[in-house]
């Protein structure tokens, strides 16, 4: 080693040396400075103030903040913080962002509150929904003809008059068999009458049976699902306001009327099908007995057919259709079916506003349904007008059967019947202001709807020579009752939403989306109006 080299190491260790020694001078410059011009740094470290932890607090959430809006992907944030653009238009994406914030909450309370208003909703659940999975209908057939003219014929010749009554009176008296009709009766006649069935042992309702014509003997052959069946293992008669009719498939009643022989091989439900088409349903050959018309409403041959929920009482709410004799007709129904899910059944009734077919029971009837709801308020209307329940109302004996004393009493209360609404005293007005439901009674949970179309042609029997159940038919009626798709539509109940899935979904949701899509509107904009103006001013 040279002698110079120690020396050159010693002048460069002297000169790093130094170079510390300043840096270690400005540091100490600097620190008094702060401390000059910031008084709190004289005080002890362990001791702060309320003003340095809001300061720290501050430089934290702007430190965050700013870490946000450069990191976020929603629209409007990035241009708060960034550097190459002017104060001004950071403030103007301040402003937008803020509005689109306070947008997006006022969209979820007004969600909110909708919530509150409409606790339920409906909506088309599917639109192919196989038809076996919901019951056939129940097919109620009523004769135009309501008396029979041989039964009658035969009960005045058999009947014994009062003293002084001719049989002009008794023809009269099996007319009102016929009710409801539209004119009102004096009282002397009704004591007539009255006298009559007490000599003869009868009431108006035994009359009304033994004149009626016999189910049987209307319906003359039967098919169900492309088998021959017997008529009385498919058919029932019951009472209904139309008279007796004859009803298949009917589970409505708390008893049947089926034959005892074969009142064990009858199913504890509806009935149901797997396909469709009229060879897959129910097919009737009908006997309109136009040789024993003797009463009728109507001024020709047939029969009044009601499709109705298997439960449901047959009434004016039933699906109608007319079919008259030598006629073929093919009845095509599109079943619809709606149901509730669980978070419905577990709702309280005054929020959800339905009912279950078990939740209430129906005086006579087995299931809930608003139908047979109506139906029994209407029924209790006329107990509570007339005092005694009309004929064709199940009874356990335990009321009054109306009879013939109560006839104009029954007529007036007809009325309650043809209204849509019971209760006569309200006007329109006032029921489109109440919040309650008609009779207290609310709509169904879950329940089966059956639209129905119908056509029809001339019947000639030559086709069914080789058919010996048809080749008897004169004036008859051929009747096809089917489902005419595999698939139908079904409706599901649900809950509209609650505070969480506002907020999780439909409401949050929305309101983000409507307002960042402000937002989105506003950066659209911003680059083609806003910007250059902003550039023009900060130009200036």
């Amino acid at each position: 080693m040279s002698r110079g080299q120690p020396a050159e190491m010693a002048f460069k260790k002297r000169r790093i040396f130094d170079l510390r020694q300043v840096q270690a001078q400005q540091m100490a410059t600097n620190t008094a400075g702060q401390r000059r011009s910031d008084p709190s740094q004289n005080q002890p470290h362990h001791s702060f103030l309320p003003n340095d932890r809001f300061r720290q607090i501050g430089e934290w959430f702007s430190e965050n903040m700013r870490n946000y809006c450069q990191t976020t992907s929603l629209h409007g944030f990035s241009y708060i913080t960034r550097q190459d653009i002017s104060r001004h238009e950071r403030y103007f994406w301040l402003v937008v962002v803020i509005l689109a914030i306070i947008t997006s909450i006022v969209l979820v309370v007004v969600s909110w509150y909708w919530s509150q208003e409409t606790l339920t909703v409906t909506v088309i659940e599917s639109s192919h929904f196989p038809t076996w999975n919901i019951p056939f209908p129940a097919v109620t057939i009523c004769n135009f003809n309501k008396i029979s003219r041989i039964k009658a014929l035969a009960m005045l010749d058999q009947m014994q008059l009062p003293v002084g009554v001719n049989k002009s009176e008794l023809h009269n008296l099996f007319n009102l068999t016929l009710l409801p009709v539209d004119n009102l009766i004096s009282n002397s006649s009704l004591l007539i009458y009255d006298r009559i069935l007490s000599l003869n042992n009868l009431t108006l309702t035994g009359l009304s049976q033994q004149l009626s014509p016999d189910c049987i003997e209307m319906i003359s052959s039967c098919i169900w699902k492309g088998i021959n069946t017997r008529c009385d293992s498919l058919f029932q008669r019951i009472d209904t306001m139309e008279g007796q009719c004859c009803t298949f498939n009917y589970f409505g009643g708390i008893t049947n009327n089926f034959p005892e022989k074969i009142a064990y091989q009858i199913p504890k439900r509806p009935y149901r099908v797997t396909g469709c088409g009229y060879p897959t349903g129910l097919s009737v050959l009908l006997n309109p007995m136009v040789a024993d018309y003797y009463g009728t409403f109507f001024s020709g041959y047939g029969f009044r057919l009601l499709l109705h929920d298997a439960y449901n009482f047959p009434d004016e709410n039933s699906e109608t259709k007319v079919v008259t004799s030598t006629r073929e007709s093919f009845v095509r129904i599109n079943p619809e079916s709606t149901y509730a899910t669980n978070d419905i059944r577990r709702m309280d009734q005054s929020q959800r506003n339905c009912l279950f077919g078990r939740e209430r029971s129906i005086h006579g009837l087995k299931r809930y349904s608003f139908i047979n709801c109506m139906f029994e308020c209407r029924v209790r209307m006329t107990f509570n007008l007339c005092g005694c329940l009309p004929p064709y109302v199940y009874n356990n004996g335990s009321y009054k059967v109306c009879g013939i004393l109560e006839t104009n009493c029954m007529i007036q209360s007809k009325r309650l019947f043809s209204h849509a609404l019971a209760n006569l005293n309200f006007s329109l007005s006032i029921v489109r202001e109440t919040d309650s439901f008609p009779c207290n009674c609310l709509p169904d949970c879950q329940s089966n709807h059956y639209v129905s179309e119908s056509t029809m042609g001339r019947l000639d029997m030559s086709y069914f020579a080789n058919r010996p159940s048809y080749s008897n038919a004169t004036d008859g009626i051929l009747l096809h009752v089917f489902y005419s798709d595999l698939m139908s539509t079904r409706y599901r109940t649900d809950i509209f939403q609650n505070w969480l899935s506002a907020l999780a979904s439909f409401g949050g949701l929305l309101g983000l989306i409507m307002g960042f899509s402000i937002v989105t509107a506003f950066e659209f904009l911003y680059f083609l109006t806003f910007r250059p103006i902003f550039n023009y001013i900060n130009r200036d």
